[in-house]
């Protein structure tokens, strides 16, 4: 059956007006610039997975971007996402990669970005946008105890910390000590503003500085009055509720060569990055096994 010419003409028209649609955002744009092809070459996420030595979970392990200053962290079975935006699109070059989980061994991966979008099949990235497994060897285990799990304003609290060696070769570590005991000792919890200091804002004395041998333990211990505040600048009250009871160590030689940028990350950022092991009261990325108290009325 023959076509009329208005009708022909209408099913022409059909098929013109789709095929400008159909390119997002280029209707204006010159026809050499229409429909461009899609890169498969380049992919907007940046996946993985990190397993924690001696562990059976692996979450709060965090992923950190060198020079973009972002990061990710684990779930539970290790893995994560990066995405990256239009916002990325001035990043080109080679970029690193940070694993981090403070009592672990650090390890790093390398990936080249295309005006803000990750190579694929270049550097350590495979041709999904998958980076390499990497598996954490533990340096320490930190764990502590306190002699009880409740406590009230005025009750005096008993806190030990033990750090030990785990690996085959010795490990620097630095601890603040206040008459030569564990000088920086606090409640936290990331939903209160600040950490509540148990020990002097600012303890009197030198830091520790020490070298653990394989299989060498240092193990301290302080007695505290829980207090209904605290003056370090400002007052912080202290408010009822769940806390984690945490001795500051610093493991020596793992900071960035370019600067602190990686610390300020976690010391500013860190709290706002969706975890895997909630309640959020972890801090910082870490597998301590510090003691978890409440406070109550």
């Amino acid at each position: 059956m023959k076509r009329s010419p208005m009708i022909y003409l209408f099913q022409m028209l059909i098929i013109i007006i789709f095929s400008f649609t159909s390119c997002k955002d280029e209707i204006s744009s010159p026809p050499d610039k229409i429909c461009p092809p899609i890169d498969t070459t380049l992919t907007k996420e940046l996946k993985g997975k990190v397993i924690l030595e001696n562990q059976t979970e692996y979450s709060n392990a965090l992923i950190y971007l060198d020079s973009l200053n972002r990061g990710a962290s684990t779930d539970s079975t290790g893995l994560f996402l990066l995405q990256f935006s239009e916002e990325d699109t001035i990043y080109n070059g080679e970029f690193k990669v940070y694993y981090y989980v403070n009592e672990f061994e650090m390890d790093s991966a390398r990936y080249v970005l295309v005006n803000g979008r990750v190579k694929l099949d270049s550097m350590d990235v495979d041709s999904e946008g998958n980076l390499p497994t990497k598996e954490l060897k533990q340096l320490l285990i930190i764990e502590g105890w306190t002699d009880k799990t409740e406590y009230r304003i005025g009750d005096t609290i008993e806190f030990t910390a033990r750090f030990t060696n785990v690996t085959n070769r010795a490990v620097h570590i630095n601890i603040a000590t206040y008459f030569n005991q564990l000088g920086h000792v606090f409640l936290y919890n990331e939903n209160h503003s600040a950490p509540f200091v148990l020990s002097p804002c600012d303890p009197i004395g030198l830091d520790f500085n020490t070298y653990l041998t394989p299989g060498q333990f240092y193990q301290g211990r302080v007695v505290y009055i829980i207090r209904d505040g605290f003056y370090c600048g400002d007052f912080v009250p202290l408010i009822p509720d769940e806390f984690i009871v945490v001795a500051d160590l610093f493991i020596e030689g793992r900071r960035l060569n370019y600067g602190n940028n990686l610390e300020d990350f976690i010391f500013y950022e860190w709290d706002k990055l969706h975890r895997g092991n909630p309640p959020n009261l972890d801090y910082f990325p870490n597998k301590y096994k510090y003691p978890i108290i409440k406070i109550i009325e």
